[in-house]
């Protein structure tokens, strides 16, 4: 970053610089002109003096120039001047081209003396289109892409300067003893101060300076190279020019020097570079030789870490499989496995009624549970809930759940009361944990002494009512709507509701599991149909009954397992008491 700061200042005093000179030229002119001192714009006397529109252009361009390096909030200065240069300029090639006459260069001097055949005091062709290259220059410049067209027109400035500038150093002058008018000494030495003052004012990021410069091994072969072959050129020509002309010495004996003299010099001029380039070679091949080595010690390393990672994710995965396993063991242990009599103390055949349960988790912990609650001698309750989602946060769900259910037992009578004390504690415990999770649940008392059957339902799917000698299933509902899941409104009341049962009646307790199932085209087995499968086999045993509802449902997905877990609770009126 400072290098480039300190090119880029560097270039900035060449461009003051030069554009000082190209002014210096044209007061220089003008004095001459004025002072009738031809030499202040000729240098010698068998050299065209510069005409003094073209020392008006240069002091636009050159102050113009400097107005851009030292004030550059004044760019319009600079515009306009260019703008200016490049009217007159262009004027001058229609004079030339098209023959008018606009009387530019008769401004300055009206009756022109003779150089040769030529007028002295007139702008030369190749001076007026220099002249549009250079304008042109200062304007891309000041604009607001400096760097883009502003150097390759400063540097093709440079190149006609440089070309006119070598006709009067091998002392032949272009366009000498013509018709045409030619470009004086000190109008070439302008063109190549302004093409250069362009160029660097353009800065390190333009045309053709960026090329030469940089680290690159481009940009080093260039900046070694191209000096010396333009300077092997100006040297050769000058040799075939003037000294071949000026000295008796043997042509053969000299050009064999030259060529002697050259070939040292690329010689030496190719091994510095080579010194530099294959330093810059064995330096990059060493860093790249060390970068390897880091990079297969670091890819050993790594491997190690990845293996212990591994290893590491491995175990963990291992122990939470475990834990997993266990919760899931430690879940379906706390099932009911037996089931209570009614009265107590009977067996399972003398039970007034009979109770029988399915279960299909499906991970490795669940969200759905159900519980038995004994309600005097001659009642049971019985509990079903499905928590919101799946895996281990709805399995503590769950668990916190049955141990209300047990807190709150003594209530087990009333299933609205019980289920509002429930939901209350829950909804208080989920608003601590900053939580959102809630329950659907069904609670329903069956009562063999009352022959009643009361129950209230937590947004869950309605109990299967299946009365003896009727092939049709009711839903259980109460009154009023079914209340909303536990766990979102701790102030909800939910409503206790009552139908009467009859022996041979069966209660059906199912979690939605059961009949949200999709076919093959992904239309879903509802609640209803549910409802008309269970009708459909309502006369069968309890165990065949269950077993048909199952195998139809899955024959209307053509699945073995269910999409979500499925819980299924059945209670079978034995008889009263």
């Amino acid at each position: 970053m400072g290098k480039d700061r300190s090119a880029s200042q560097g270039f900035r005093v060449v461009a003051l610089a030069c554009a000082c000179l190209a002014v210096v030229l044209g007061l220089m002119t003008f004095i001459g002109w004025i002072s009738a001192m031809p030499l202040l714009a000729s240098v010698r006397a068998k050299y065209i003096p510069m005409a003094p529109s073209t020392a008006l252009c240069f002091s636009l361009i050159g102050s113009g120039l400097l107005i851009h390096l030292t004030r550059p909030a004044w760019r319009w200065i600079p515009r306009v001047e260019a703008l200016l240069v490049l009217v007159m300029a262009a004027a001058k090639l229609v004079e030339i081209i098209g023959g008018f006459k606009f009387g530019i260069d008769a401004w300055f001097v009206r009756n022109p003396g003779l150089f040769g055949a030529v007028p002295t005091g007139r702008m030369a062709p190749l001076t007026a289109l220099t002249f549009v290259f250079t304008a042109t220059g200062l304007l891309a410049l000041t604009g607001k892409r400096t760097g883009k067209s502003a150097g390759a027109a400063g540097a093709l400035v440079t190149v006609i300067g440089a070309v006119v500038l070598a006709g009067y150093a091998y002392g032949t002058p272009l366009l000498y003893g013509g018709t045409i008018i030619p470009v004086a000494l000190f109008t070439a030495c302008g063109f190549f101060l302004s093409g250069i003052s362009i160029m660097t004012a353009a800065g390190v990021t333009g045309w053709p300076l960026r090329v030469f410069l940089g680290d690159s091994t481009r940009s080093l072969l260039l900046r070694s190279f191209v000096p010396v072959v333009i300077a092997a050129a100006l040297i050769n020509g000058w040799v075939n020019t003037t000294l071949m002309e000026n000295t008796r010495t043997n042509p053969a004996l000299i050009s064999a020097l030259c060529t002697i003299a050259f070939a040292v010099l690329i010689t030496w001029l190719v091994s510095q570079v080579a010194h530099i380039v294959g330093g810059r070679i064995d330096r990059a091949e060493a860093e790249r030789n060390l970068a390897q080595a880091e990079l297969v010690a670091l890819n050993s390393e790594l491997e190690t870490r990845v293996k212990d990672r591994t290893r590491e994710l491995l175990e963990k995965n291992q122990q939470m499989h475990e834990d997993l396993q266990m919760a899931r063991e430690l879940q379906a242990a706390l099932l009911p496995r037996h089931f209570p009599t009614i009265p107590p103390n009977v067996t399972d055949q003398e039970s007034a009624l009979q109770f029988l349960s399915l279960y299909f988790p499906t991970g490795d912990v669940s969200g759905d549970f159900f519980s038995l609650v004994p309600v005097g001698e001659n009642a049971v309750g019985v509990f079903i809930c499905d928590v919101m989602g799946h895996g281990v946060r709805s399995a503590l769900i769950t668990s916190m759940i049955r141990g209300l259910v047990e807190e709150h037992s003594a209530y087990a009578a009333d299933p609205g009361e019980l289920l509002t004390r429930i939901n209350r504690a829950l909804a208080l415990i989920l608003q601590q944990a900053e939580t959102t999770m809630f329950a659907t649940c069904f609670y329903a008392v069956a009562d063999v002494e009352s022959g009643e059957l009361r129950f209230a339902n937590a947004g869950h799917p309605c109990a299967l009512h299946i009365r003896t000698g009727e092939a049709t299933a009711a839903q259980l509902q109460g009154s009023g709507r079914r209340g909303p899941a536990m766990g979102l409104f701790p102030t909800v009341k939910y409503v206790t509701s009552a139908k009467p049962m009859a022996v041979g009646d069966l209660i059906m307790l199912f979690t939605d599991g059961l009949f949200e199932v999709e076919d093959a085209a992904g239309t879903l087995f509802s609640e209803e149909q549910l409802q008309e499968t269970v009708s459909k086999h309502a006369n069968q045993a309890p165990e065949e009954f269950f077993k048909s509802v199952l195998n139809e449902v899955r024959e209307f997905s053509q699945r073995e397992s269910f999409d979500d877990d499925v819980c299924v609770v059945g209670v079978k009126i034995q008889h009263m008491q």
